[in-house]
């Protein structure tokens, strides 16, 4: 979706360049395109005729102008806040102190290899992600429930937050067969 939304936005970027570029006369190359006005004639006398056009027409952009920026705004929040979250400094440096602790703890577990957890989220709504490498070979409903009866849970009660919302995310230790730099499956 990132992808359709920033071509979108580039096209939308090259189209205003070019309406620009023609009507301050630097498109004069193009022969035809900048010899005449921007706007078609019959689009002009029509916004004569109406009085309501032009006011309507501008209404339209703004409102579209002002999603678009609110949408950005809000993005640009969400992104901060998954990066910094909007906790005070005595949660914040309990929730550091709790994370070794959960790191550690994680790791004595069957089949955990490695854990990355972060407290994200605004103040309102905070939330721990948690990426856990595992091996192949270990059930993860059984590694999920050690771990929410075990460290997740002593990292809750360490920071305060008994209800808080957890997103873990396994990952398995060996890579998919096929990726540039895995070796292949024998076969034979």
């Amino acid at each position: 979706m990132r992808i359709a939304i920033a071509v979108t936005g580039a096209v939308l970027l090259l189209c205003g360049c070019a309406a620009l570029a023609a009507g301050f006369g630097a498109a004069e190359t193009f022969g035809v395109l900048s010899s005449g006005p921007v706007l078609v004639p019959a689009l002009g006398r029509f916004a004569d005729e109406n009085g309501w056009f032009l006011p309507t027409a501008a209404a339209v952009a703004e409102t579209v102008a002002l999603s678009g920026q609110l949408w950005l705004v809000l993005q640009c929040r969400s992104l901060v806040h998954r990066r910094w979250p909007d906790l005070d400094a005595r949660t914040r440096d309990l929730a550091r102190s709790a994370a070794d602790d959960l790191n550690r703890d994680a790791r004595e577990l069957t089949g955990v290899q490695d854990l990355r957890a972060r407290l994200t989220g605004t103040a309102a709504r905070p939330r721990l992600r948690l990426r856990i490498t595992c091996a192949d070979d270990v059930p993860l409903g059984d590694l999920y429930k050690e771990l929410g009866e075990g460290p997740v849970e002593r990292y809750r009660r360490t920071i305060g937050m008994v209800d808080l919302p957890v997103v873990i995310r396994f990952r398995p230790a060996s890579t998919r067969p096929g990726k540039r730099g895995c070796p292949q499956p024998d076969t034979a």
